[in-house]
């Protein structure tokens, strides 16, 4: 187990107009999992090859549990990396692909037989140790790959992107093989993904990226709850949240609100937080995550901060087993709804929705940074 300090990490290729990492900073606990997410190109998989030491920093600090390795080897850096790809050699058994690195280091063949078969027992690949890479699973690769890197006992654990070959099937089932031996070995690692759902599931931390820069860093839940800004609003969640862009009002009691538009363009009111009184005849972005728009909600005991129903019309409905996203039209925009997995109707049904305000969040229509109060 390690820390990891990212201070300032600058990266500028020689050819390219603008930076591709733009000042990171990030700290990590020993045994903490953080996982960097963003769209391609955001500088996340550059940033992990600079910890690794496979590409340069043009500026700024590395510290590996308090020493500086920003201009050290990658092969003096302790760090293991399961990639892509999974970079076997297929003219090697399991054993030796697992055993290769241990050999390196000139282990005793009788240590080195003990830590191959400890880690294939834990990876539960200890009956494929005699076969050779092309006789095996994406999955059972994928294991393989792993245990050549906790063969070696780092002190810190890179894996960039390495679920993304496999099928959704067997990348479910080798989340949770990661995870469980992130909780069995207490390791750290940091992982590179542009899946949410693994960020979601797997991280303590995630940083979101975009264009060189970290959006936000938090645990899943402020992530998800309280984003940053749009963008990492947008990025985080599936389907992602709703953005009801309007000016808020003031009723006659000073009280904010929204207009917004039901099925037959009659006008009703979406109540806001008092505070957002201060932003009164300035447009505002309201977010809102599809679960919080959802149909009549009789099996809550108080329903005091759930708005009245609101009717729209149906404009698409997508069953996918343990729920139902309907697509709805408010107000110009197309807003996302998760409903129950029963839940039937035709297209251009007339379906009354309420609107869990007390969820919502709100940020400012020029920045798109959130808004909060005071």
């Amino acid at each position: 187990m390690a820390t990891l300090d990212l201070k300032q990490i600058r990266k500028t290729y020689p050819k390219a107009a603008q930076e591709t990492l733009k000042g990171i900073d990030i700290s990590i606990e020993s045994g903490e999992f953080l996982i960097l997410v963003g769209p391609s190109g955001c500088g996340k998989s550059t940033l992990m090859n600079t910890i690794a030491g496979l590409e340069d920093i043009s500026s700024g600090h590395i510290v590996i549990d308090g020493r500086e390795v920003s201009q050290v080897e990658p092969k003096d850096r302790d760090i293991a990396m399961v990639f892509q790809s999974y970079a076997l050699y297929p003219n090697m058994t399991v054993y030796g692909n697992i055993a290769f690195g241990l050999k390196i280091r000139k282990m005793a063949d009788k240590e080195i037989n003990a830590e191959v078969q400890r880690v294939a027992k834990m990876l539960q690949i200890d009956h494929l140790l005699d076969r050779k890479p092309s006789q095996l699973s994406g999955g059972q690769r994928q294991r393989v790959a792993m245990g050549r890197a906790l063969a070696r006992r780092p002190k810190l654990y890179l894996f960039d992107e390495p679920l993304s070959n496999l099928d959704a099937k067997l990348r479910v089932e080798m989340r949770h093989q990661i995870k469980r031996l992130h909780q069995q070995l207490n390791t750290t690692i940091v992982y590179v993904t542009h899946d949410q759902i693994e960020a979601m599931t797997l991280a303590d931390r995630i940083a979101v990226m975009k264009d060189g820069e970290v959006q936000q860093l938090g645990t899943p839940n402020e992530i998800y709850a309280t984003p940053n800004n749009m963008f990492v609003a947008s990025f985080m969640g599936s389907p992602s949240m709703n953005f009801i862009r309007e000016v808020v009002c003031l009723s006659a009691e000073k009280q904010p609100f929204i207009e917004v538009h039901d099925h037959a363009g009659a006008k009703q009111r979406l109540m806001l937080p008092s505070w957002l009184a201060e932003h009164a005849n300035r447009e505002i972005v309201i977010g809102l995550r599809p679960e919080h728009i959802t149909c009549e909600l009789n099996h809550l005991d108080n329903e005091s901060a759930i708005e009245p129903s609101i009717s729209l019309s149906l404009d698409v409905l997508e069953p996918t087993g343990p729920d139902t996203i309907a697509m709805f039209s408010l107000n110009g925009e197309e807003v996302a709804c998760r409903l129950a997995p029963d839940f039937v109707a035709q297209t251009g049904q007339v379906v009354p929705l309420k609107f869990d305000m007390t969820k919502a969040v709100f940020f400012d229509a020029s920045s798109e940074l959130r808004l909060s109060a005071g």
